[in-house]
Parts: structure tokens; sequence; C-alpha cells
């Protein structure tokens, strides 16, 4: 398969691989899905009545969001069905909006309707044929509804990609503007990078298999290349403190047309 193509069997396989390990090392996506919700409660007239959430994981972003604002139905998606519980379980009795699984392929599925919100972090970069999706999105959503959402762009893991050759084709900021503009108005747009500081680069390989973010291809390691990667990353991206894995997140609050 090459560089930057999207095979979801392999996404789902990694990201059930990481189920008990995910929500310890995703502090990157945490911290990522943390803005996005200060992000959104600039917002007044965002309503959280008819909520979809795209990518819900282990329900690191559902506990935010139930945690932060009284939601009314919540209908919930993920490549793998098996985080159903895990969100449940994290999400306490007395916060806990009416849910509803929505768990499969979200650019197969058929979409819920009359949405106030869909909100999205830390997932569309891993999606097939982002344009048609947010068209499809933006006839499932009320009219002056919302699409909140984060994704990592140009730049993410950018050291592990100039040392093997695999990684996502990301895009960046202008062009996910562009693609949004046919069916919403962009209210805003930020990017900010978040530099993560790993003892070594074993530990960065433990990282991302921890977080399923291996999923984009596999990548054959023998001991020569292992020794040689190792070598290398540390020799290139390390600093006194350990070795640099940089992620680039794009964050955006746009409105239906």
């Amino acid at each position: 398969m090459k560089s930057g193509e999207i095979d979801k069997g392999r996404i789902a396989h990694c990201f059930r691989q990481s189920m008990s390990t995910y929500n310890k090392e995703a502090t990157v996506q945490r911290q990522v899905g943390s803005r996005l919700l200060a992000l959104a409660g600039e917002f007044p007239a965002i309503s959280y009545e008819r909520v979809l959430e795209i990518g819900c994981c282990t329900g690191m972003l559902t506990q935010m969001l139930c945690a932060q604002k009284p939601v009314g139905a919540l209908f919930l998606n993920d490549l793998v069905a098996e985080f159903f519980p895990s969100v449940m379980a994290g999400v306490p009795v007395e916060r806990r909006p009416a849910l509803y699984p929505c768990f499969g392929d979200i650019e197969t599925l058929s979409l819920p309707q009359d949405l106030s919100l869909v909100v999205s972090s830390s997932t569309f970069q891993w999606l097939a044929d982002l344009p048609q999706f947010f068209h499809s999105l933006s006839r499932s959503l009320q009219a002056g509804g919302f699409l909140v959402f984060s994704l990592f762009g140009p730049g993410t893991l950018a050291e592990f990609r100039e040392l093997t050759g695999v990684g996502l084709k990301y895009r960046g900021s202008e062009e996910i503007g562009k693609l949004l503009a046919r069916d919403f108005i962009v209210e805003r747009a930020l990017e900010e990078r978040i530099p993560l500081l790993l003892p070594n680069s074993r530990a960065l390989l433990h990282h991302l298999r921890a977080t399923g973010v291996g999923g984009v291809r596999e990548y054959r390691w023998t001991k020569k290349n292992l020794k040689r990667f190792e070598q290398e990353y540390q020799a290139r991206f390390g600093t006194d403190g350990g070795v640099i894995a940089s992620f680039v997140a794009l964050f955006f609050v746009a409105r239906k047309k």
C-alpha cells in the first residue's frame, strides 16, 4: 500500500489493539480535545440538543463534553464498536445523555438527521473522501447547525515519516477551508503545533502502538533497520530531555449555510 492511502481494516485493528493503553498514552489527543471544546464554548449559538460525535474511541472527548455541557441526545460513532462499553462507563449517570450507538465506517453509514452539532477530534485525517463527507454532514445538520472538529495536519509525525517513509497525506488549513466552503461558513480556524517529548525513539514506537496511530501502514522492522532508526532519530531529533515527535492540530468551527 502506498504511503498516505487509507486502509480502514488496518486502522480498526490498530485502534482495537490500543484499547487498554489509549487513555494513558493519548496525551496529545486529550490536549487537542480539551482545546476543541474550549473553542466550541466561545460560540453561544451552538446547540447541544442533538449531537453526533465521530471517532469517539474510548470516550475521552465524550466525557469532557458531557462534563461541560448538558447534552440532549448523543449519537456515538467509531470504526471500532468494541469501544462503546468504555464510553458508557466513562460518563457518570447523572451527566449521561440519551446515547445512541452508531458504529462502523462513518463514510458509508446512514447518518442521523436533524443534528444540531457534529463534533469530532483527531479523527478526520483518517477519512478517505473528506470533500464528499463534509457535504454529507451538511445534509444531516439542521439549518444553522455547527460542525466543530480538529484533525492533524501537515508536519504531524514528520520526524518518523522522514526516517521511515510512512505517514498520512495530511491536508492543510487552507485546503480544509476550501472544502468546507461548499456547505459551511467557517467561523473560526486555528492551527497549533504540539511537540511531544519522549525519552527515546523506542518510547516513540511504543506511543504509536499504544495510541493506535500505527494504522497508516505496516513497516517491517528488522534488527538492522531498528538500530539505524534509533541512531538516526536520536542524532537528528534528540534533545537533552529526550526526542521530539511533532504534532500539528487544526481546529475548525463551521456553521451550515
